[in-house]
């Protein structure tokens, strides 16, 4: 897909996530706005080369996972409806769904994990990369560097972690200090590639994936983005990271995401 076609994929992802919301009453809607163009180029930019293994730590922006797996033809229709619904498709994301590699929802695991997936694919002689998304807030994780230190340690090239800073948690913004103070120092001095890129830019997400071509260490991108992303009200606004539109604020997110309104 060229830039237009990726941009209209991810307006069309934005609308099936609000009308999933709307229809079971189940909205972690902010943070799964922040990192649809992320999702969006991974899987129609061909940025996930076949045999890649894909973790979507924050677990919580799984509605836009499940409409592109809709989409894709990953998933069927009768199971993308039962989203909300007692027995269906839940908030988190679990291995029975094809397509996913890995249980979320619990913060700090899923660099580990990625970790042990690229390793073993070294081991084996493939070619194949472990490409995690956590959220910002999920850097707070211990968990986490002991993970960023191991895989600087064993050069994993073939690791990649996308950070969807978009700068705000359940309850709080994120700012520059504290973690992420002097943060490109910081993972470069555990052996990491670092990339600094506009999550909402498919130009410069492709540019970052060709930068993890030429690596021979782990690559960690932040990806600058906006919480609720695509809708004026809902943009970086704390609210949104669980709050349910009303029925006037649902006409408004249904205008600003049509295609054509800008």
């Amino acid at each position: 897909m060229n830039n237009l076609q990726l941009q209209k994929k991810a307006r069309w992802v934005r609308l099936e996530v609000l009308e999933a919301i709307v229809k079971s009453g189940k909205s972690h809607i902010g943070g799964t706005y922040s990192a649809t163009d992320l999702l969006v180029a991974l899987y129609y930019g061909k940025l996930l080369r076949p045999g890649d293994r894909f973790i979507l730590s924050k677990g919580h922006a799984c509605t836009a996972l499940y409409a592109i797996f809709l989409d894709l033809g990953k998933m069927s229709r009768k199971v993308y409806d039962s989203y909300g619904i007692n027995g269906g498709l839940g908030g988190q994301l679990e291995t029975y769904i094809p397509g996913v590699d890995f249980n979320t929802g619990s913060m700090g695991h899923a660099i580990g994990v990625a970790s042990g997936m690229a390793l073993a694919s070294r081991m084996d002689r493939k070619k194949s990369r472990a490409i995690t998304m956590i959220g910002d807030a999920e850097l707070f994780e211990g968990s986490c560097w002991e993970a960023i230190i191991f895989a600087g340690q064993l050069e994993l090239a073939n690791l990649v972690v996308i950070v969807d800073r978009n700068r705000l948690s359940v309850t709080e913004a994120i700012e520059d200090d504290s973690i992420y103070r002097n943060f490109k120092k910081k993972i470069e001095s555990f052996g990491w590639s670092y990339v600094n890129i506009n999550g909402h830019d498919f130009r410069d997400i492709q540019k970052a994936f060709q930068t993890v071509k030429h690596t021979k260490q782990p690559t960690m991108i932040i990806a600058d983005t906006v919480k609720g992303k695509g809708v004026s009200f809902m943009e970086n606004n704390v609210q949104w990271h669980n709050a349910l539109p009303s029925p006037e604020q649902i006409a408004i997110a249904r205008k600003e995401l049509s295609y054509g309104h800008t």
